[in-house]
């Protein structure tokens, strides 16, 4: 899956958020947008459930009929930093795809 298509699905994922009242406002999302640790605007609850739909959204592009995240493996995609952001999920995604390389 190419990076704008999974930036796409990211903000498609936010947008859905908000709808259902689990983000009380829209998020416009950018490569460093924060979804783990401190200044992430999901609670644990739309964490867990950003990530559920996003894995749903990915499936259903047809790319990846058995995709998940695995947390553990977004790690390497993250080593160094304090959070995980947008840019370093959707690297992960490509590559879990197989779109992208592996982490530098």
């Amino acid at each position: 899956m190419e990076q704008p298509l999974i930036l796409e699905i990211i903000q498609d994922t936010f947008d859905s958020l908000q709808r259902v009242g689990l983000l009380e406002n829209r998020v416009i999302t950018d490569d460093n947008t924060i979804l783990l640790g401190a200044g992430s605007p999901l609670d644990s609850i739309g964490f867990v459930t950003f990530i559920t739909e996003l894995e749903d959204r990915v499936v259903s592009q047809g790319d990846a009929p058995d995709f998940a995240l695995v947390l553990s493996e977004i790690h390497d995609f993250n080593a160094d930093a304090k959070h995980l952001t947008t840019g370093t999920l959707a690297k992960y995604i490509g590559h879990a795809t197989g779109k992208t390389e592996t982490p530098e």
